[in-house]
């Protein structure tokens, strides 16, 4: 019984990949893989076509596009994501430029007001001469 095992590049050309999307395969655990001595990945061919079919000569132009669209697919992903974002960043920054003015307004309104024991300065001037002349002290 043969026992296969391939590096990364091995494992890229059988599965019509790049080294990058196989790396970042085994990266995110979706392909399992062992490390040998030297540092260097190694995938069981079992693995491998578990998660990848295994791609012929004559299929292996199809299979190499295949990455391409992947990463167009992914960087409109971000891309939008990313656009969302910003909305939602532009939308929270105005929200709390108008809590502000807010809390500005109702803060000097406020401040403006006069307390609930102090008496309003509109009073009566009493007269002290008017007061002589009518007796009233």
């Amino acid at each position: 019984m043969a026992y296969s095992m391939f590096t990364i590049t091995e494992a890229a050309k059988q599965a019509g990949l790049t080294r990058a999307a196989i790396h970042k395969a085994i990266k995110t655990g979706r392909l399992s893989a062992t490390k040998s001595d030297d540092g260097h990945y190694l995938i069981d061919a079992a693995e491998l076509f578990r998660v990848y079919k295994k791609v012929d000569s004559t299929s292996k132009q199809q299979h190499t596009e295949t990455p391409a669209l992947v990463d167009t697919v992914d960087y409109r992903l971000i891309a939008q994501r990313l656009e969302f974002t910003e909305r939602l960043l532009k939308q929270t920054e105005d929200e709390r430029d108008n809590l502000r003015l807010s809390l500005n307004q109702a803060m000097t309104l406020i401040a403006h007001q006069p307390q609930e024991n102090q008496q309003p300065e509109n009073r009566p001037v009493k007269s002290l001469l008017w007061a002589k002349l009518f007796g009233r002290h």
